[in-house]
């Protein structure tokens, strides 16, 4: 295929078009290799999309719930398995900066 011809044909390849591509994958029961085979896309593309995806959608950010004021400090779990420990209440938005830096950081 000719390199104007790659160009073109990927141009059409929107975001939308990458989230119905992966919606599908979790409905095919295939693996990620077998599905961007059977697709015409790469895997390294797909695993590109997926997280460029889940960042824009906020995916990772864990709500954060308080029930009651706490007292005597608050300890805060992250969902890569780091503690934090608080005299008294951050404000919410430290909060929830603090989960979406740390989630699927790999930490």
């Amino acid at each position: 295929m000719k390199r104007s011809q790659t160009r073109t044909s990927r141009s059409w390849r929107d975001a939308d078009w990458w989230a119905q591509l992966l919606s599908g994958h979790e409905e095919s029961g295939q693996s990620v290799k077998e599905y961007c085979a059977a697709q015409g896309v790469s895997a390294a593309s797909f695993y590109r999309w997926q997280k460029r995806l889940e960042q824009e959608k906020g995916v990772g950010f864990s709500p954060i719930e308080i029930e009651t004021k706490p007292v005597g400090g608050l300890v805060v779990e992250l969902p890569c398995g780091v503690a934090l420990h608080f005299s008294e209440l951050p404000p919410v938005a430290y909060l929830r900066s603090l989960s979406s830096s740390f989630s699927g950081s790999g930490i």
